[in-house]
């Protein structure tokens, strides 16, 4: 991996949203609705971070019916897999992380 694609990943991680769609996502995989329920979001807002998220390879879908599921993907290499387990174990006791996961379960 090079420099470009390290920038390019940490330009993503620098977005309070895509954090926290990312902290939801690796505990579940989701619909757009799920997700704007979970943020409070509107659809359009929420498409567009994961549009970033899956440019980057971050989020990947499936669809299943008329549903599309998103989830993070397996990164391919070392230095993406550390940076994302930074995201996802490293910082995940911040209080919008914890309030956005009880807001999760309840759905």
């Amino acid at each position: 991996m090079d420099l470009k694609n390290v920038r390019r990943i940490l330009k993503t991680f620098a977005d309070d949203t895509r954090l926290r769609i990312i902290n939801i996502l690796s505990r579940k995989e989701l619909t757009v609705n799920d997700l704007c329920n979970v943020l409070k979001k509107n659809q359009s807002n929420i498409s567009k971070h994961l549009t970033r998220l899956r440019l980057t390879d971050i989020v990947e879908d499936r669809r299943e019916g008329l549903n599309v599921y998103y989830y993070l993907k397996k990164p391919g290499n070392k230095y993406s897999r550390i940076l994302l387990d930074a995201v996802t174990s490293g910082i995940s006791d911040i209080n919008a992380f914890v309030k956005d996961a009880e807001k999760l379960n309840k759905i």
